[in-house]
């Protein structure tokens, strides 16, 4: 664990033992939030606040990084067993279901576990996947770099080749603390890539089957592909509302905090009513 980070509020058990830890703040109803690819649970930290004022937020550390355990091989099954062990925690603490905030590869996350739990009520899905085409050579110089573990260079591939982020941004990231969390996080990256490209055509059966709100937001500033995979996975959910944020990238839980934070809960406000009529 990185210095200075405070320690888990506790930790669950995965389907196949691995421990997975959970931080928790505030008060009120239970939001859940699923951090992307090449990070942990602290790149949430400058959203969890704002949900914080009004909810309990409980992060977690996705495995193979963190506090958070991993297996001996890695299935994106496991993945989503991970967020519904979270997921039913969350519920349990809060007695009452979940809503779920998600960012990039974490919305694939959330999606999937959704779709296998009956403890979320909604899921808000940020700039999700990486890109709807990857460019011809990519996975294999993220593996590559990955195995030589020349992090840094796998994690700009990732960034400029794959989600489309232009130089300043790439930049602006590194200028600030999420940048050593990325690169910590790094190794886990090759594998995620595998499991992103993948995920729409594995798991399409299943996204079709969720029944509860789901709200996919792309930034509009993102590349072509980015957008694509967005309007893709909004058409593979029957209860899904597709909406493009003005003026952000792929990372506007970073750079537009309270705007971000102030649509997800007006979302889980609507789907609370629509859950009360319903109930």
């Amino acid at each position: 664990m990185e210095a200075g980070v405070a320690g888990p509020t506790g930790t669950v058990q995965s389907k196949d033992g691995t421990s997975i830890a959970y931080w928790t703040s505030g008060s009120g109803p239970a939001v859940v939030l699923v951090h992307g690819t090449t990070s942990d649970h602290t790149t949430m930290d400058e959203i969890a606040p704002h949900f914080a004022q009004s909810r309990t937020v409980t992060t977690y550390d996705r495995r193979g990084r963190g506090a958070s355990g991993d297996g001996d091989t890695y299935h994106f099954d496991q993945e989503l067993d991970d967020a519904a062990a979270v997921f039913a925690r969350a519920a349990e603490a809060n007695g009452g279901p979940v809503d779920v905030f998600s960012h990039s590869f974490g919305a694939f996350v959330a999606l999937g576990a959704a779709a296998r739990s009956p403890h979320v009520r909604s899921v808000v899905g940020y700039s999700p996947g990486f890109g709807a085409e990857y460019p011809a050579g990519s996975l294999e110089r993220i593996e590559a770099a990955t195995a030589s573990d020349d992090l840094d260079t796998a994690l700009q591939v990732v960034f400029r080749e794959v989600i489309g982020m232009t130089d300043p941004e790439i930049a602006q990231m590194r200028e600030s603390p999420v940048w050593a969390v990325r690169v910590a996080a790094a190794g886990t990256v090759a594998r995620e890539c595998r499991a992103d490209e993948a995920f729409l055509r594995d798991y399409g059966d299943e996204l079709a089957g969720l029944d509860v709100p789901v709200l996919v937001v792309s930034g509009a500033t993102n590349t072509a592909p980015k957008r694509q995979v967005a309007t893709d996975l909004a058409e593979a959910i029957p209860t899904a509302e597709l909406y493009e944020m003005p003026g952000q990238g792929h990372v506007a839980h970073h750079f537009a905090a309270p705007e971000l934070s102030a649509l997800t809960l007006r979302f889980y406000e609507r789907a609370a009513t629509a859950d009360a009529i319903a109930g």
